[in-house]
């Protein structure tokens, strides 16, 4: 675990800020993340093999990957659960790419910025978990993806994972942004992360830490399991 930060001496931001602290700015544009790269780090490793033995404990054998990029993730999971079935969600070329060159899975093209049901059976829906693994930071306004994921907890899905980077231990909580990737909006502190959630309808059940990358093995990404709030239906 890496030594903790100096805590911040400001408080959590409102709604309005997604709870990010004052003074932080934010893009008010983004370049389309095409997942091409051809770099051999895998970034968040642990992520996936995460999600999947917590879906093997609340005993599912379906994920449905919210931003799935082009799913090399996902489609190391096959050989492990082979028997599993997988769901992956994007839009343009990753999705494209996605339908073009993956045998297994269903392919869902969705903007996340606008989508707010997938359409998916609901007796699929029970059987899966949910992953959003580093995409809220991608998008202009993260409260239609936030009220998707959370559509599908209320339609039986018995959790979700999240991951997102963890400014206060890629840049601190004083950080003024934008944040140095080009594709990412914002970078929420763990605990600002955490509060939007909450104020989102989710319930926390573990939060924590996770590798970025195979090759620094740096805890830099928050990963954050989640369930529906008890406000909720």
């Amino acid at each position: 675990m890496p030594s903790a930060p100096m805590p911040s001496t400001r408080p959590l931001g409102d709604a309005a800020s997604y709870f990010i602290r004052a003074g932080y700015r934010s893009r008010d544009s983004v370049e389309y993340f095409a997942d091409e790269t051809d770099d051999a780090t895998v970034w968040q490793p642990d992520v996936y093999p995460y999600a999947a033995a917590r879906a093997e404990q609340l005993g599912c054998d379906a994920l449905i990957d919210i931003g799935c990029g082009r799913a090399g993730k996902l489609a190391a999971l096959t050989s492990v659960h082979p028997a599993w079935s997988f769901v992956g969600v994007d839009f343009g070329e990753n999705l494209h790419w996605c339908r073009a060159n993956h045998r297994f899975g269903e392919w869902i093209e969705a903007d996340l910025e606008t989508t707010r049901d997938l359409s998916l059976a609901p007796a699929f829906v029970k059987r899966s978990l949910v992953v959003c693994s580093d995409v809220v930071e991608h998008v202009l306004d993260p409260r239609p993806l936030l009220a998707l994921v959370r559509g599908l907890l209320a339609a039986g899905s018995p959790g979700a994972a999240f991951s997102t980077p963890a400014r206060e231990f890629r840049s601190g909580y004083e950080t003024a942004g934008p944040p140095r990737n080009p594709s990412h909006v914002r970078e929420w502190a763990s605990d600002e992360f955490q509060a939007l959630l909450r104020a989102s309808g989710f319930e926390i059940h573990y939060a924590g830490l996770t590798r970025s990358d195979d090759v620094s093995n740096g805890l830099s990404t928050q990963l954050v399991l989640v369930g529906l709030g008890k406000e909720n239906p």
